[in-house]
């Protein structure tokens, strides 16, 4: 078959109208498409955001929302005036983030076509700055800061910096006591209060993310790990891992602990240690959501392999499930090649030899018409 390269989009043609802009944030064109996902770049009264997937887009789109709600609090009148009024406590802000509105505050973000290439990269030790210091905890700085990020229903550890700098400034304020408004006292405004619930996090996560800090995440992660049958060896390795965030390390490590007995989950866990940063750390967690949502909508899985740089999950009924969080997916010698040896080498008890590609986004008309012949 004639290969193809990917080629950027125009907005227009990537996103629906309601994705593509809002009240105080507008994607610019061109959407940049690296055959696996699209990379996209914002533009907010907060700065220029860079964002890998469109499921990270709709999160980034949220928390700009949050921004201007959080902003609202922090150079409200009362919030200034209670700092003057404490003025003897030593609370110290950070200077804003940004200096000019057109500044681009998250540089052009990796994608995951490295995850399927023979190229490897060193995990850094270097710990999240979005994670909380066992020094702020003290302060009850986290537990503040969790409170009004589970308020406007964003992820308390997000990497978004402009977003940390002002949950930074209320959960210090409410710490040295000077602000004592509580979280549910703030009104929501705006367009996306009517429909925050629509595109929150699920209560039962927003529950243990406000009210839990990251040690009793980490021990609620480990108890499932456990039942799962993973060895403590791993799990410690998992659950030490710098990239993967709090919220992050809930989802993936729930996503597999209802899989029920499927086999092959520590496979996955060790497989999931190659990430190398944000981006692909969310595949991960994105293909083991999708392995759940299969696995509770569909039909029971009874096992999980990798086949090469690919995970497969064998379900009860025989056809084997290639879980695959892209945005668009295109006809390449790399998908050529992945695909023939898929079919010439899988193999699993109750294999009934038929393979499907499950898929977040979409794929060229090459892509499709080729993979579905084979």
């Amino acid at each position: 078959a004639d290969y193809e390269t990917p080629k950027n989009k125009s907005v227009k043609e990537a996103l629906p109208p309601a994705v593509a802009v809002g009240p105080d944030f507008t994607v610019n064109d061109p959407v940049v498409a690296d055959g696996y996902m699209y990379l996209f770049n914002v533009k907010s009264p907060y700065g220029v955001f860079g964002v890998t997937g469109i499921g990270a887009l709709r999160k980034l789109e949220h928390e700009i929302w949050a921004i201007g709600q959080l902003k609202g609090v922090t150079k409200s009148e009362a919030f200034l005036k209670s700092l003057k009024d404490q003025a003897g406590k030593p609370i110290v802000f950070a200077k804003d983030v940004i200096t000019k509105p057109g500044e681009t505050l998250i540089g052009i973000p990796k994608g995951v076509g490295r995850l399927f290439s023979n190229a490897t990269t060193a995990i850094t030790n270097t710990k999240d700055p979005s994670q909380e210091s066992s020094t702020k905890e003290i302060l009850l700085v986290g537990g503040f800061k969790r409170d009004y990020a589970t308020r406007f229903e964003v992820d308390p550890y997000s990497s978004n910096p402009v977003l940390q700098a002002e949950l930074d400034k209320i959960g210090k304020a409410a710490a040295y006591g000077s602000w004592t408004a509580s979280a549910a006292m703030i009104p929501i405004g705006g367009v996306a209060s009517s429909v925050i619930t629509a595109t929150s996090l699920s209560k039962s996560f927003n529950n243990v993310l406000k009210n839990e800090p990251p040690s009793r995440i980490r021990v609620i992660n480990e108890e499932k790990l456990k039942q799962m049958g993973i060895s403590d060896e791993l799990a410690k390795r998992y659950l030490d891992h710098p990239v993967y965030t709090p919220r992050q390390n809930l989802l993936l490590v729930d996503s597999l602990s209802r899989l029920g007995s499927a086999k092959g989950r520590d496979a996955y866990l060790n497989a999931s240690l190659v990430a190398a940063n944000e981006v692909e750390a969310n595949f991960f967690v994105n293909m083991a959501q999708m392995l759940r949502g299969y696995h509770e909508t569909q039909g029971q899985l009874t096992g999980i392999t990798r086949v090469g740089n690919l995970t497969v999950a064998q379900a009860k009924t025989g056809q084997a499930i290639i879980p695959f969080p892209l945005d668009y997916g295109v006809w390449t010698a790399n998908a050529d090649k992945v695909s023939r040896s898929m079919k010439s080498t899988y193999k699993a008890p109750g294999f009934n030899g038929n393979l499907e590609l499950w898929e977040a986004g979409s794929l060229s008309p090459t892509a499709k018409q080729q993979l579905e012949a084979r």
